[in-house]
């Protein structure tokens, strides 16, 4: 089986309950208040070993305030020799969940920024030819990461979220696979935000002619367009969303185990459909990915086909 390193975030989340969200000028009563432990790059590593995956996380937390982020990963089985601790602080988030499960997020890297590239070789040397290695963009030093594991013939994976211009200045064609979403896919060929998905997709694949495609489209699902392959499209399970905060995590990390260990890609992204559905049903970031077997039940119990020609 490959390997799957995520060199990625570790967040503590503070999420309040709220009726909607704040707006400018508005001191807002929150209805309740929780800590979990979160980020993208843990959520992800935490719905890649649920699935199924080898996983090694590497990246940094704080010394005095990172062993909840550590816990995390111990008790998902996921190696965290990799895993630097530092004096600079875990990063945190501030999320506003409303009454319709939807979220916003406020963002501190902390000691997510703090990877160096000895950090990178020493952790890569330790990997090698067609294992995978997962990236968000939430951790600094992104370009070196992407060159030298290209370099060594890894399977690179970016999930590019948060999104700023300054990506298109990372060499993106050495991905193997680029994870985005409607709004970010578009920023990136330069077109209008509600171009047909179909469109967006030729446009990103005639711009990185080398990388497949993940493209999420929120509540209508998903495409997966793999190099030299037609498009893939799965629309999501109808289901009554109570916290979408690891939705996409959860999708992704289930998405790259189940390519990674050789799944049928119809298959892979129809599961990973699924993970997602089932993690907006419950609270909380990590408390919310599924593991495999529930997984499975929901499809069996569904009998839904969401595997269609055209979302």
């Amino acid at each position: 089986m490959a390997k799957i390193l995520n060199y990625g975030s570790l967040n503590i989340d503070y999420v309040y309950e709220v009726p909607h969200f704040v707006t400018p000028g508005e001191t807002l009563q929150s209805k309740g208040r929780s800590i979990f432990a979160g980020g993208k790059g843990l959520n992800q590593s935490v719905a890649l070993a649920r699935a199924g995956g080898d996983v090694y996380h590497a990246g940094a937390v704080g010394k005095a305030d990172g062993q909840l982020l550590i816990n995390v990963l111990t008790e998902n089985k996921i190696n965290s020799d990799f895993l630097k601790q530092r004096d600079e602080a875990s990063g945190h988030t501030i999320i506003q969940v409303d009454d319709n499960g939807q979220n916003c997020i406020i963002l501190y890297g902390g000691s997510n920024q703090t990877i160096t590239t000895e950090d990178i070789d020493e952790t890569l040397s330790h990997f090698e030819k067609g294992d995978y290695l997962v990236l968000q963009n939430e951790t600094n030093n992104i370009e070196c990461m992407i060159n030298k594991a290209y370099e060594k013939g890894l399977e690179v994976c970016f999930n590019v979220s948060p999104y700023s211009d300054e990506l298109l200045k990372l060499p993106l064609g050495k991905c193997s696979y680029l994870i985005v979403n409607e709004i970010e896919g578009s920023s990136m060929v330069s077109k209008p935000a509600d171009t047909d998905p179909y469109e967006l997709i030729d446009e990103l694949t005639k711009t990185y002619p080398n990388s497949s495609f993940v493209l999420t489209l929120g509540s209508r699902g998903s495409i997966l367009k793999q190099v030299g392959c037609d498009p893939i499209s799965c629309k999501s399970f109808k289901v009554q969303a109570v916290d979408t905060t690891a939705a996409g995590d959860t999708f992704l990390g289930y998405l790259i185990t189940n390519l990674a260990t050789g799944m049928n890609p119809a298959l892979a992204i129809k599961c990973a459909t699924a993970a997602s559905a089932l993690a907006v049903q419950t609270k909380g970031a990590t408390p919310s990915i599924p593991k495999a077997n529930a997984v499975l039940d929901f499809i069996k119990k569904s009998k839904v086909d969401v595997l269609v020609d055209k979302l």
